[in-house]
């Protein structure tokens, strides 16, 4: 920084000019706009609920997570019907880990996260299987 006599100052700066110089190239001159109230409010009416791909979310965007984003298990989180296969398939893949970790001795902690783990696999699997229909295609038909 000396040689090149860059400061402190002046290297954030052009650091700044750069990103921003990037971001509009990538979404031109309007992705750093305010939104007009109607495009607030489509905004505001899709983060009702966020399609996680295996489950819903009601926890509103920009919340902070309390449990950080380990979604399954959560209150916030609504599995769906069509996820039931690939939580048998997450179920399988742990329980597989599980079985290997315990044939070298992992150490207790980790034995005990991976067992959590698959809890929380197990229930929401159990609350997809009990689901008469699947609730991000209903919410979807009543849009």
């Amino acid at each position: 920084m000396i040689y090149a006599k860059l400061y402190p100052g002046q290297l954030i700066e052009e650091y700044r000019k750069t990103v921003r110089s990037l971001y509009n190239a990538y979404y031109g001159e309007d992705g750093l706009k305010n939104p007009i109230a109607v495009e607030w409010a489509a905004f505001a009416a899709s983060c009702n609920l966020r399609d996680m791909g295996t489950h819903l979310c009601a926890l509103p965007t920009g919340e902070h997570c309390p449990r950080g984003l380990i979604c399954l298990g959560c209150a916030h989180a609504q599995p769906k019907k069509s996820a039931v296969p690939i939580f048998r398939r997450m179920l399988a893949s742990h329980e597989r880990s599980l079985l290997a970790a315990r044939g070298y001795s992992e150490p207790a902690g980790q034995i005990a996260a991976r067992e959590m783990e698959i809890v929380r696999i197990k229930g929401a699997l159990q609350r997809a299987e009990e689901l008469s229909d699947d609730v991000a295609a209903a919410i979807e038909r009543a849009l």
